[in-house]
């Protein structure tokens, strides 16, 4: 399991320790020592970690053994995704462990892939 340390490696992904410090407002040692512990901080340093990166507190406590919960919202939403038909400009969000991106011929041939798989499972149903 992830500990709070290889969390917050995770999220400052190819940044150096220096620039990240530099935006949050603490020394680079101090960041260091962050990355290299196991339990979460609380207090002032938890709520700049927090809104530097745009994260929930709970991003630094949830267990990936924890077994994620459905809304009926979230239900709602996916059964839209499968029904409606596709309006506006085709995107692809992507995400690698590390930090590098897809060039736009790579987001370009996921994006058909998913519209072609779409297309398909719509006719089965």
């Amino acid at each position: 399991m992830e500990n709070f340390g290889e969390r917050l490696r995770r999220l400052r992904g190819d940044r150096s320790q220096k620039e990240v410090a530099q935006g949050m407002g603490i020394p680079q040692t101090t960041l260091s020592t962050l990355e290299n512990q196991q339990s979460v901080p609380r207090g002032e340093v938890l709520a700049r970690l927090t809104e530097y990166f745009k994260v929930p507190i709970t991003y630094f406590y949830r267990s990936h053994t924890e077994p994620l919960r459905s809304t009926e919202s979230a239900k709602q939403f996916l059964e839209s995704i499968r029904t409606e038909p596709f309006s506006g400009k085709p995107t692809v969000a992507t995400h690698t462990e590390s930090g590098e991106d897809f060039d736009e011929d790579t987001k370009r041939l996921i994006a058909e892939k998913i519209h072609q798989k779409r297309a398909e499972t719509q006719r089965k149903h």
